[in-house]
C-alpha cells in the first residue's frame, strides 16, 4: 500500500527550523515576493490615473485573501472531523492561494491577457498565455524566496517559492492544462513547462479530475464576491454605474435598458432571464442611496454598510459537502448568491468594460503590448542586451529551445507593471 499523500510536503525538501506552520510560511513567501508587490501597478478594471482611486490588483488580492481566510475559518468551525483535510479547509492555505491568485495578470488587465495569448500562439506556443497558468508558473519557477534545500549539493538553488502541495493545489482555480478540459476551452491553470509539478500536486486527488481543492473553491468564491461588490461600489462612486437609477421602481427605463443589453449579449443567460431580473431587483433593495454619489458622510457610511451586508450574505451562501470519490466539488453555493453575483458582474461589463472610451484606451494598450512583445521576441535571437540581466540568463539557459525562449519573452512582458511596459514601448519606438 502506498503512503498517504502529505499536503504539507514541498517538491524540494528544505533545511528549515521555523515556528510557523508550513502553510504560514507559504503565505509569507507569497506576500514578500516582488511578484506580489508588482500588483500595486496593475489595473483591476480601470486605472486610478483616470481620476478616482479604483481597486488595483494588489488591493483586490488583499481583500480576496482576507475573505478567503474568514470563509475558511467559518467552514472549519462547522466541522467536527477536522482530521479530514477535505472537510476542514486550512485558512492559511486559502489566504496564501488568494494572495497568489492574480500574480500572473499582465499589465492592462484582461485585454492584455487576450493579446498575449494570441501573440504566444502565433509564436508557436500551443498553450499560449493564461493569467492563472502564469500565476502557477510564477510561484513554481520564476519568483524567488529564502528556501534552502535540505541537500544543497544536489539542489543548489530552489526555483520558485517551493510552496506546499496544499497551497499549490489551492492556487489551481482551473486544475487542467490547455485543451485538457473539453467543457472549458478558454481557461487553463498550467502550462506544459510546469506539467511535472502539476502532476505531483494532484497526486492522491480523489475528486473529479477537474475538481478544485476546498481551499481553491473558497478562494474562487472570495474572488467573485470581492470583484462583484467592490467594483460595483468603485464605479458607482466614480459616476459610471448609476445604481440609484437602476434601483428606481418609479422610472424603470435605466434598468430595462441594462436588461436588454445583457440578455442580448449573454444568450446563455436568456433562458433564465425572468429569474435573473427578479434576483437583480431584490439585491438592489439593499442599496442605501437614491441619488448621485457626492461623497457625504451619510453616503460613505451607507455604502460601507451596503458592502458589509452583501459580503456577509455571500459568505453565508457557501457550505461544505461530504466529499465522495469522483465528486465535482466539495463546496455548495446557494443559487440565489450565484445569480446575484452574476448580475452584479454584468454591471461592470455593461457600464465600464463595453464603454467606448475604455475600448479606445484598450486599443492603444493592445498595440503597446504587441509592439513590445514582437520587438523583444526578435531581440531574443540577436540582441539580448535589450533584456534585463535576469531574463538574459533565462534566454541563455534556454539556448537551442526556441519555444522555451518564447516562453521567457512572454514571462518578461507579463511581468511588467503598466508604467514599465509604457516606458519600454517608448524606448523601443522612440515615441
Amino acid at each position: 500500500m502506498s503512503a498517504p499523500i502529505n499536503l504539507s510536503d514541498r517538491f524540494h525538501s528544505e533545511n528549515r527550523s521555523d515556528t510557523r506552520t508550513s502553510a504560514q510560511v507559504d503565505r509569507d513567501r507569497v506576500q514578500y515576493s516582488s511578484a506580489f508587490a508588482r500588483l500595486a501597478e496593475v489595473t483591476q478594471v480601470v486605472s486610478a490615473d483616470r481620476g478616482y482611486v479604483f481597486h488595483n490588483r494588489l488591493t483586490h488580492s488583499l481583500k480576496v485573501a482576507q475573505l478567503a481566510r474568514r470563509i475558511s475559518e467559518k467552514l472549519r468551525s462547522t466541522k467536527k472531523q477536522e482530521a479530514d483535510a477535505l472537510q476542514a479547509p486550512d485558512p492559511d492555505v486559502a489566504e496564501a492561494a488568494a494572495l497568489a491568485h492574480d500574480l500572473g495578470h499582465p499589465p492592462f488587465g484582461h485585454i492584455s491577457e487576450k493579446e498575449l495569448d494570441k501573440l504566444a500562439k502565433e509564436a508557436g506556443l500551443k498553450d499560449g498565455f493564461e493569467g492563472n497558468a502564469q500565476s502557477f508558473r510564477i510561484v513554481s519557477k520564476l519568483a524567488v524566496s529564502d528556501a534552502v534545500a535540505a541537500d544543497s549539493e544536489k539542489t543548489p538553488v530552489i526555483r520558485g517559492l517551493n510552496l506546499t502541495r496544499a497551497t499549490l493545489n489551492a492556487i489551481l482555480k482551473y486544475p487542467w492544462g490547455h485543451g485538457d478540459n473539453p467543457g472549458k476551452h478558454d481557461k487553463w491553470g498550467v502550462y506544459e513547462t510546469e506539467r511535472s509539478l502539476f502532476n505531483w500536486v494532484r497526486e492522491g486527488h480523489f475528486l473529479d479530475s477537474f475538481a478544485k481543492s476546498p481551499e481553491a473553491a473558497i478562494m474562487d468564491w472570495a474572488d467573485d464576491i470581492t470583484y462583484a461588490v467592490h467594483d460595483l461600489v468603485d464605479f458607482y462612486c466614480a459616476g459610471q454605474i448609476p445604481v440609484d437609477r437602476l434601483a428606481d421602481d418609479n422610472d424603470p427605463a435605466e434598468r430595462d435598458s441594462f436588461f436588454a443589453e445583457v440578455f442580448a449579449r449573454r444568450r446563455d443567460l436568456a433562458p433564465r432571464r425572468a429569474n435573473l431580473e427578479k434576483t437583480f431587483k431584490e439585491v438592489l433593495e439593499y442599496f442605501p442611496l437614491d441619488r448621485r454619489y457626492i461623497g457625504t458622510l451619510e453616503q460613505r457610511t451607507g455604502l460601507s454598510q451596503f458592502s458589509t451586508v452583501l459580503i456577509s450574505r455571500y459568505v453565508n451562501a457557501i457550505t461544505l459537502v461530504t466529499p465522495t470519490a469522483g465528486a465535482k466539488s466539495v463546496v455548495e453555493i446557494r443559487q440565489y448568491a450565484e445569480d446575484e453575483i452574476r448580475m452584479l458582474k454584468e454591471l461592470t461589463w455593461h457600464y465600464v468594460i463595453l464603454n467606448n472610451e475604455l475600448a479606445t484606451l484598450q486599443h492603444g494598450q493592445t498595440q503597446t503590448v504587441r509592439t513590445v512583445f514582437e520587438t523583444m521576441h526578435r531581440a531574443a535571437k540577436d540582441n539580448r542586451r535589450l533584456f534585463p540581466p535576469a531574463y538574459q540568463e533565462e534566454l541563455d539557459a534556454a539556448e537551442g529551445d526556441v519555444l522555451l525562449q518564447t516562453r521567457v519573452v512572454v514571462d518578461y512582458v507579463a511581468s511588467m507593471t503598466e508604467h514599465e511596459v509604457a516606458h519600454v514601448y517608448a524606448l523601443l519606438t522612440g515615441k
